[in-house]
């Protein structure tokens, strides 16, 4: 029955990236939520093994069934699985203990730009002009907040450490939408189930090394395992499943586009959940960088249609 809806509603690409960013939006606020009650690589190997079973017990014949459609692309997995998922989200989990969820927020606003870089390095994607300069510009943006409006922290380069880890986190994610170019023909959820269990094969010496370093805490309290509930069950299924199947219908490049409705959501939520202030350098970095998307992905479009 469940299966039956998931393939009937997967079909409107634009709703489904709307869907995902919300759920990655959400992911800010849990990210924050976890301090204090759990280390960041318990949180990422608890992610991936919840719903790596759960996922198993679900699609255990499709899995059989499927393996076939995946001969071949077991490196491509574990790269996928490694650095785009493992990596991102362990740099994510270190930089929401040190930052907002408004600036992770707005900070992933960087990653539409840093996939049409890659789009333009690997797959020769047409670039233009104004494309170029929305590039820019959106990436101005990210630094505003970085240096929260502060040009003297810019010319010092004394920024917050969270914000600068997850500004490292984009380039994973970044290289893992990219590296959805390359997917089998596969169900979404399918193909998510794959990637789950190589995230949480690489989580493990994270979580060794992290237990070794004598930081790791294990969620002991309700709040604390109500977040990795949602952690595992909508960032990390939901909101990937809609995003890979959104991949799939618009293309990577303009998949991307969406992530900047990201720091939208987390501004909101990180203010109506947790009570974070909204300070006049997130509002500008905001503009800037939605501006900067702007250029790229409309104008920059129309100028391509105009030229040709």
């Amino acid at each position: 029955m469940f299966y039956s809806f998931y393939s009937s509603f997967l079909k409107n690409g634009i709703l489904l990236l709307c869907l995902a960013m919300l759920g990655w939006a959400g992911n800010t606020i849990a990210g924050r939520m976890s301090t204090g009650e759990m280390s960041p690589m318990v949180v990422v190997f608890l992610r991936w093994f919840i719903i790596s079973i759960f996922l198993i017990l679900f699609l255990n014949k499709k899995l059989i069934t499927s393996s076939n459609l995946i001969h071949g692309k077991f490196l491509w997995l574990c790269l996928m699985g490694s650095l785009g998922l493992t990596g991102f989200n362990a740099l994510f989990y270190i930089a929401a203990q040190n930052t907002t969820a408004i600036n992770l927020g707005i900070i992933q606003g960087i990653m539409p730009a840093v996939i049409l870089l890659g789009s333009v390095i690997l797959f020769k994607e047409n670039v233009n002009a104004t494309k170029i300069m929305g590039l820019i510009i959106a990436f101005l943006g990210v630094i505003v907040v970085v240096s929260q409006g502060d040009y003297e922290k810019l010319i010092l380069l004394s920024f917050n450490y969270g914000d600068v880890v997850m500004l490292c986190a984009c380039f994973f994610y970044s290289g893992f939408t990219l590296g959805l170019k390359n997917k089998p023909s596969i169900d979404p959820i399918v193909l998510m189930t794959y990637f789950s269990l190589s995230a949480l094969i690489f989580s493990i010496p994270l979580l060794i090394t992290e237990y070794y370093l004598g930081g790791i805490q294990l969620p002991l309290t309700r709040t604390a395992w109500i977040t990795i509930l949602y952690i595992a069950f909508v960032p990390s299924f939901l909101a990937q499943v809609f995003f890979i199947r959104g991949v799939e219908l618009v293309g990577a490049s303009k998949a991307g586009l969406f992530i900047n409705f990201l720091p939208i959501f987390a501004a909101i939520l990180g203010v109506l959940l947790l009570g974070e202030k909204l300070y006049i350098y997130h509002l500008i970095s905001l503009f800037i960088v939605l501006f900067g998307v702007y250029l790229f992905m409309i104008l920059g479009d129309k100028e391509k249609k105009i030229s040709g």
